[in-house]
Order: structure tokens, then C-alpha cells, then sequence
């Protein structure tokens, strides 16, 4: 029996064997948060009577089609699956549906950050399990959603391919990605951080823009959305409701929780140094997304926090390291201040 080159070891066998194990406490841990909310379930299973009872969904999720439609799919597996068998810590289909789900998606980014980070991995694979159970903690309201996971894939694809200069590739990512949750809309204003000539990068930057406007419009009226385009409030007044949720969420940060979102790599992030344009690129983005939060959203449903894990690791690991492991070395800078 040949033994295992040192190399293969450390680059892909021990950051699987961490993968997989990490994934165990999510799994229980999602299961048993599956059933804290009654919009847990009618998430997951609202694509389940097809597209015509969709068309009942609650409004400001209906264009997450992509996502709903797949957990649905996941849903009747889970049903087929405990008819066959039983399966450790799930005692229902929904619970199986929502961890099964949820590690699945996880896997599916520890496998790219494997193939891409190698070594590296680990410190992204660790990462993204402390932020996942910081998102999904027990005892705080948390609801589990199925665009949770497919949005934090998104994003991650996005800092592999902008990491990369893949400009091509991210404009097929960001209108595909909206299809998951609208979010991947902000992701547009990365191009004006490539290594590319100015006209170029604004020209790119308002096509990739105007091509996510189109893909969500053509997908909320797919749907049946009132109002194609604003559909992430739930009622019309739309001016009233950004008061009600900036002022609660001002409020909420008296509890001080909100400013360790994502196991503090958040903050961390705005307070790295710019060592390089795209970690000016990052924060950018992520400034945008926590504004759109601040005024439509609520900060302290951590679960809503999750695209920003890629962001903050990237630069984090670029600070720690000098160089990042998701960028070939031939295509790396180092930073002189790690």
C-alpha cells in the first residue's frame, strides 16, 4: 500500500475530514431549530404544490424561486427517505429537509474552497462554521431559510471569481445569483474594482446592473409580484416601513450581540487596513449591504449577515497571511504589512 503523499495530506484529506466533522453539530443544530417558526416551514414547502399555489406565497420571498423551488425538491426526497429509513437526530421530514439542506450547501462550499484553497481551506471552512453557528444560535427567534444557503454560495463564487479577475465569469454569477435572493444585485458594483481601464469597468459594471434589474423584473413578474422590482417590503408604504426598521434596529444595538455579527468578522472587516483595491471593493459592498439592512431589514436576525462571511474571511486571511489561498500565486500580491 503506498502511503499518502504529505502534500494530498494537507491539501485535501485533513480540511475533508474537518469538513465532514463540523458538519455533524450543524446538522443536529439545524434540525432542532427547524420547527422554532411556523415561516420555516411554509418556506421550504412552499414550492411543494407547485406554481400555482406559489403564486399565494408571501410577497417579498416569491422571487427567491430558485431557491424555494430546489428545498421543495429536497422536501419530497426527505419524505422518501424517512419512508425508507430512519435517520440519527431528525424525527420528521421537515426537520430532515432543513438540515439536510443546510449541509448540503455547506459541503458544496467547503468542497470549492477545498479545490481552490487547498491547506488554506481550513481557515475558511472554520470560519463559515463559526459564523453559520452564530447565525443559527438557539434562543434568539432564529428562522432557517432556504436562500440562507444558496446566497452564501453565491457570494462565495463571487470573491473566487473576483479574486481572480474572472470579469466574464462574474457577469454570467451576479443575474443567476439573483434568481437565489436579490441581494446578488449589489455585487455589480465590484467591477469597478477590477484591474481594468476606467471605461471599461463603469461599462460593465451598469451592464451586469442593468441585466440583474432585468432577470428580477422578469422573474417577479414570472411570479406574479404586484409591483415587479420592489418586492422586499411587506406592504406598499414602502418610506414608513424603512423608518419602522432603521429606528428598531438603532434600538437593537443597545444589546451590543449586532456588532459581533458573523462571530465578529464583520466588524473586523471594516477595520482592516485597504492593503489591496479589492478589500476597498469589499467593504464598499459591504457598507451598501449594511445600510440596505439598516433601513429594510433586521440587523439582529444574524441569518441575514451570512454573504458577508466570504468577504470578511478573504480579507481577513489576506491580512494574516500576506496572500490569499483562493488566488493562484502567480496572480497573488503580497501584503507587505502581514
Amino acid at each position: 500500500m503506498k502511503p499518502v503523499k504529505a502534500d494530498t495530506l494537507s491539501n485535501y484529506i485533513i480540511p475533508s475530514i474537518i469538513a465532514l466533522g463540523v458538519t455533524i453539530p450543524l446538522f443536529v443544530e439545524t434540525a432542532l431549530l427547524s420547527t422554532v417558526d411556523a415561516d420555516i416551514e411554509g418556506a421550504f414547502n412552499s414550492f411543494s404544490g407547485g406554481l400555482l399555489q406559489y403564486y399565494d406565497f408571501r410577497v417579498a420571498w416569491r422571487p427567491r424561486i430558485f431557491s424555494n423551488a430546489l428545498a421543495a425538491s429536497v422536501g419530497r426526497f426527505s419524505e422518501w427517505i424517512l419512508g425508507k429509513t430512519s435517520i440519527p437526530f431528525v424525527q420528521s421530514p421537515l426537520e430532515l429537509t432543513v438540515a439536510g439542506w443546510t449541509v448540503f450547501w455547506f459541503l458544496l462550499i467547503c468542497a470549492f474552497l477545498i479545490l481552490f484553497a487547498k491547506r488554506r481551506s481550513l481557515f475558511y471552512i472554520f470560519g463559515f462554521f463559526a459564523g453559520l453557528s452564530f447565525g443559527y444560535m438557539p434562543r434568539l427567534a432564529t428562522r432557517i431559510y432556504p436562500w440562507d444557503m444558496p446566497a452564501l454560495f453565491i457570494f462565495l463564487a463571487f470573491i473566487l471569481l473576483f479574486a481572480r479577475e474572472k470579469k466574464w465569469w462574474l457577469f454570467a454569477l451576479l443575474p443567476l445569483g439573483m434568481g437565489f435572493k436579490e441581494t446578488s444585485i449589489i455585487l455589480c458594483v465590484a467591477f469597478l474594482f477590477l484591474d481594468l481601464p476606467w471605461n471599461q469597468k463603469w461599462m460593465m459594471a451598469i451592464g451586469a446592473t442593468i441585466l440583474c434589474i432585468a432577470v428580477k423584473i422578469a422573474l417577479d413578474i414570472y411570479v406574479r409580484e404586484p409591483i415587479p422590482f420592489f418586492t422586499m417590503q411587506h406592504g406598499l408604504n414602502y418610506s414608513r416601513a424603512a423608518n419602522v426598521y432603521v429606528i428598531r434596529n438603532l434600538i437593537g444595538l443597545i444589546t451590543i450581540i449586532p456588532f459581533f455579527i458573523n462571530s465578529g468578522t464583520l466588524l473586523a472587516l471594516f477595520l482592516l487596513p485597504i492593503y489591496e483595491q479589492k478589500i476597498l471593493g469589499l467593504k464598499l459592498i459591504g457598507g451598501l449591504f449594511l445600510l440596505g439592512n439598516m433601513f429594510f431589514g433586521n440587523i439582529y436576525e444574524y441569518r441575514i449577515w451570512f454573504e458577508m462571511l466570504p468577504f470578511a474571511l478573504y480579507g481577513l486571511e489576506i491580512a494574516s497571511y500576506g496572500t490569499s489561498g483562493l488566488i493562484p500565486l502567480e496572480l497573488a500580491e503580497p501584503n507587505p504589512h502581514a
